[in-house]
């Protein structure tokens, strides 16, 4: 049963509980006409004639009859249904808010900023953060082990709805004793130097390797280390060079452990993005979740399914 078959019975209904057409429109506010039509359509769904019309006559056919007790039994059942949707909106926002996040997303300001900002909101509801690189994230997101996502990467699917959120700000570091600390120099100074990157599947890792392509530093090395926090406090160490984004370091350069380091082509910003996915069933929690979200967003940033960045 339609919306519309279900209008089509409140009319029906209000039409017979009126005694005639005209009635039953002005008791459900509607012009005679329009009743007229509903009552038309609905025979023509139930292939039989409704309303004995005959002379003086206004009262239900048989089948009118049959018809008008289950009418009013599913109007019933529909209007209970629309009440306790009612009551549950007002009832406190309860359960779990799992959110899956990249290393980089829960440095920067927007991710514990937008989850203080909810909480606040929504004290009853439990946080569940899940922190993993890109490749695990966008895996639990098609599988259906987090239902919402953010991310530093860019996404292109059909099959996820994609928010824009503000680029991540990404710098080149060194350590504060490094003799080019604080210049600007051409990438083949800094030639037999080591490179330090994300564990492989992660979203940084793919990203240094492609500055890495355009630097072409001469005779480089690569080390491997599975976290951000690591990256920076080795580098602080001099073990090697890094790209990251500047959040994440920001607490070593203002505390002098590591150095800014010019180098060109600049790295650009990253992008930045809440996914979920377009066929999945949102719980309430998400979809408030996802509302504070879009609020926060700036407004030249637009909602879109299938996004390409």
């Amino acid at each position: 049963m339609t919306l519309a078959s279900l209008r089509r019975l409140r009319v029906f209904v209000g039409i017979v509980d009126a005694g005639s057409v005209s009635a039953g429109a002005r008791v459900l506010g509607i012009t005679q006409s329009t009743a007229s039509t509903h009552l038309r359509q609905l025979e023509v769904e139930v292939g039989s004639l409704l309303i004995d019309r005959t002379g003086r006559r206004f009262v239900p056919t048989e089948a009118g009859a049959v018809l008008l007790a289950h009418a009013r039994s599913m109007i019933a059942i529909a209007d209970e249904a629309v009440d306790d949707l009612a009551k549950m909106s007002l009832r406190p926002l309860t359960g779990a808010l799992v959110v899956g996040a990249t290393t980089t997303t829960t440095e920067g300001s927007f991710l514990p900023a937008a989850l203080r900002a909810f909480t606040a909101a929504f004290p009853e509801v439990t946080l569940d953060l899940r922190v993993e690189n890109s490749t695990t994230l966008l895996r639990n997101v098609f599988d259906g082990d987090v239902g919402v996502a953010v991310l530093a990467d860019e996404v292109d699917s059909p099959a996820l709805t994609v928010i824009p959120l503000a680029p991540e700000d990404q710098i080149v570091i060194v350590s504060s004793a490094h003799p080019l600390a604080g210049s600007s120099v051409d990438p083949r100074a800094m030639r037999g130097s080591v490179v330090l990157l994300r564990e492989h599947g992660s979203a940084t890792r793919k990203f240094q390797e492609s500055l890495l392509e355009k630097w072409r530093i001469p005779s480089v090395r690569t080390w491997t280390l599975a976290s951000t926090g690591a990256i920076v406090a080795a580098v602080a160490e001099g073990l090697g060079s890094s790209c990251l984004p500047r959040v994440a370091c920001q607490d070593a350069l203002t505390s002098s452990r590591i150095a800014e380091l010019s180098l060109d082509p600049p790295p650009p910003a990253r992008p930045v993005c809440v996914i979920h996915r377009n066929d999945r069933h949102l719980s309430r929690v998400e979809e408030h979740f996802l509302a504070l979200v879009a609020d926060g967003i700036p407004p030249t940033a637009q909602l879109r399914k299938g996004a390409t960045p």
